[in-house]
């Protein structure tokens, strides 16, 4: 994780704040009090959206990621418990950044997964074929949109399916020694346990239970 300061950051709705004030000084010493800010923080974003432009929200969130970068997110969501609204949400946006390390390999990871699963997994990704980078950044986009426009159990649960999918292509992806750079990028994720996660996820959703 980067050690830079983060500046304030504005973003209707809400407002995450990371200065180098006493009241941040209070949320960074005290875990439960950011803990507190991590799941008001995702309901905001999540249950207050439902209704509205699921784009817009989309498009709030993906330029506050692309100008401030996953850091501040982690800092705020990362100690969620894995089966939380918080966790939920740290999770899909992983995936996103991981996707967009290695658009080169992404596709092919994709495809060698889909082709390798007898399951029901590449249905519900629902990737067309051939896969390619864009694509594979098209379905994280849309199961965003889906968990903001109020149908988070099914994309939940399509990241799931998807990440299921990245952690086959991977373990069916050659060895070589010199793509030793997709390794650190795409492994850097557990991807088989990021998709236990969200499939809990995903049941606690559709249970009313997701907090």
């Amino acid at each position: 994780m980067s050690n830079r300061p983060h500046k304030p950051v504005s973003m209707a709705p809400w407002r995450l704040e990371a200065s180098e004030s006493e009241e941040d000084a209070i949320w960074r010493l005290h875990p439960e009090r950011r803990l507190a800010i991590a799941h008001d923080t995702a309901q905001l974003l999540v249950r207050e959206q439902r209704g509205t432009d699921s784009d817009d929200t989309l498009s709030r969130m993906k330029t506050f990621v692309d100008q401030e970068g996953v850091d501040t997110l982690a800092e705020l969501w990362s100690s969620a418990d894995p089966v939380s609204l918080p966790g939920a949400l740290w999770r899909l946006f992983g995936i996103r950044e991981q996707v967009r390390v290695r658009p080169d390999v992404i596709g092919e990871v994709v495809q060698r997964g889909l082709d390798a699963l007898e399951t029901i997994d590449p249905v519900v990704v629902g990737a067309e074929e051939p896969v390619t980078a864009a694509g594979v950044g098209e379905i994280i986009d849309q199961v965003l949109r889906g968990g903001f426009s109020g149908d988070l159990a099914n994309a939940l649960e399509r990241a799931s399916a998807l990440a299921r999918v990245i952690a086959a292509g991977l373990l069916h992806w050659p060895e070589s020694d010199t793509d030793r750079e997709h390794d650190v990028a795409l492994r850097s994720l557990s991807w088989g346990v990021v998709a236990t996660e969200l499939a809990d996820c995903a049941r606690r959703e559709k249970n009313g239970q997701l907090r």
